[in-house]
């Protein structure tokens, strides 16, 4: 189990992430960059506690800028069926419902 100590922690970690990614993302198109990196975790959670730190920092513009990215990814997925993994599909929707939930907050 994890303690308020070690919680927050984590936290300040995602943070810390979340801030070296978009030094490295500035010229690469940062939303890729991100969204590329959240693809590498392991686990949901993970992943969406990462987005959420990283939205904590940027704030709805950068939420604007990943959606269109994510519904830009799902789109091209349609256009090749069956060559696409099918857990990258899934972890693409998660984000994309996600992100649509914090800009109906963010409104």
């Amino acid at each position: 189990t994890m303690t308020p100590e070690s919680t927050r922690m984590l936290e300040m970690i995602r943070v810390i992430q979340t801030r070296v990614l978009e030094e490295l993302g500035k010229d690469l198109g940062e939303g890729a960059i991100v969204l590329g990196q959240l693809m590498g975790y392991e686990k949901d959670e993970e992943m969406l506690g990462v987005l959420d730190a990283g939205l904590t920092v940027r704030g709805s513009g950068f939420a604007t800028e990943l959606k269109a990215l994510t519904e830009e990814a799902l789109a091209g997925f349609k256009q090749v069926r069956g060559e696409v993994e099918p857990e990258l599909v899934k972890r693409v929707n998660v984000v994309d419902s996600h992100l649509a939930k914090y800009l109906a907050k963010s409104k």
